[in-house]
C-alpha cells in the first residue's frame, strides 16, 4: 500500500469486474478514506456495463460485501464517494476534470431523470442515487472541453 501511495500511482476501481472475476473485492474505501488517487472504470473485458450509474451501485453493493465478509473496521462506500471516485477522483488522472471550478476543463453528462418519479422532492445527491439504483437516467447532452459533442 505505501509503494502506491508515495508513487503516485492512480487505482481504477472496476466493481463489476470485481463480480464477474471473482479474485477478490478491492479496498475501495480504505483507498478513497487514506487519501490514494482512485477512479471508478467500467473494466469492458470483466465487467457487464459501461453504465457509471450501474457501476456506482455495484461499487457501493460490493463494498458492503467486504464489509460483511471480509473487514469490519472499514465502512462501506457511500453513493457519494462512489460518484466522487466516478466523476472528481478519475478526473484527477487527466488533470483539471471532474469538478465545476475555476481553471476545470468543463467536461459533463446532463442526465434527464424526470422518469423517477416521485411526490417528494429530492436534492440532488438523492437523485443521483435514484438514478444509479433505479437504473432510469437518460443521457440528455454531453460536454467535452466546453464542447457539446451530444
Amino acid at each position: 500500500d505505501r509503494m502506491i501511495k508515495e508513487g503516485g500511482v492512480f487505482i481504477e476501481h472496476c466493481p463489476t469486474s470485481n463480480e464477474n472475476v471473482i479474485a477478490g473485492i478491492a479496498p475501495a474505501a480504505r483507498y478513497l478514506r487514506q487519501g490514494y488517487e482512485i477512479g471508478m472504470g467500467s473494466d469492458v473485458a470483466g465487467g457487464h456495463t459501461l453504465d457509471l450509474f450501474a457501476v456506482m451501485a455495484s461499487a457501493v453493493q460490493v463494498s458492503k460485501l467486504r464489509w460483511r465478509y471480509v473487514d469490519q473496521s472499514e465502512k462501506p462506500l457511500t453513493m457519494a464517494e462512489a460518484f466522487y471516485m466516478a466523476t472528481a477522483g478519475g478526473g484527477r488522472f487527466f488533470g483539471k476534470v471532474g469538478l465545476f471550478e475555476p481553471g476545470y476543463r468543463f467536461d459533463a453528462v446532463v442526465i434527464d431523470d424526470s422518469k423517477n418519479r416521485s411526490l417528494r422532492t429530492f436534492t440532488p445527491g438523492e437523485r443521483i442515487e435514484r438514478c444509479a439504483y433505479l437504473g432510469r437516467a437518460e443521457v440528455a447532452a454531453k460536454y467535452v472541453d466546453g464542447y457539446r459533442i451530444l
